[in-house]
């Protein structure tokens, strides 16, 4: 198997990323996906096998999967640096709506997208939630923990669906102060 400079990686990413962002996951294919990144396409599946496994590793990649977990000594300002972190990040609501359409046809992205990008990003809420019990900031029997993910995760799915447009900053720090937090009994 060829290697591809981290450079180049990042190039294709980007570039399918946004291909489906921009054609949708179904109507995307690998040839169209060779020709906008000036790759072959016998590298492509020789390397990741199939389009799906090629969308998910871009997702893994470009995202801020690997960064250190904040750790600001309170749950409140650990979530508030996630929120910082995520202006650095401009969400694409588009390619976020054919993902989310896409897993519900093709069951073989829908357990790739759950195992490698889902999964992982519900663990890292999970650990962050988890310091903030071991501090005494969150009861330990509190009845909102088994729902803290997808709390968490509400915002940046829906919130596009029913506002139209990528909830900015400031909407993320309100819903934590007024929905996340007090659910964990912190006021």
């Amino acid at each position: 198997m060829s290697r591809m400079s981290d450079d180049r990686l990042v190039e294709l990413y980007t570039g399918t990323l946004q291909l489906v962002a921009e054609r949708g996951y179904e109507k995307l294919t690998m040839d169209q996906i060779a020709e906008a990144t000036k790759s072959s396409k016998a590298t492509l599946y020789r390397q990741w096998g199939s389009k799906s496994a090629l969308v998910v590793e871009a997702m893994r990649c470009v995202g801020d999967a690997e960064q250190e977990l904040p750790d600001t000594g309170t749950l409140r300002g650990d979530l508030m640096t996630l929120v910082d972190r995520k202006q650095d990040h401009e969400h694409d609501s588009d390619l976020l709506a054919a993902i989310m359409h896409a897993v519900r046809q093709d069951a073989e992205l829908a357990e790739a997208v759950r195992s490698q990008i889902l999964e992982p990003g519900r663990e890292r809420i999970r650990a962050v939630i988890q310091r903030a019990v071991t501090r005494g900031e969150v009861a330990a029997d509190c009845p909102a923990l088994p729902f803290v993910d997808y709390i968490f995760i509400a915002p940046i799915v829906l919130h596009h669906l029913i506002e139209g447009e990528e909830p900015a900053p400031e909407f993320l720090r309100r819903y934590f102060d007024g929905a996340l937090l007090p659910a964990l009994g912190i006021h």
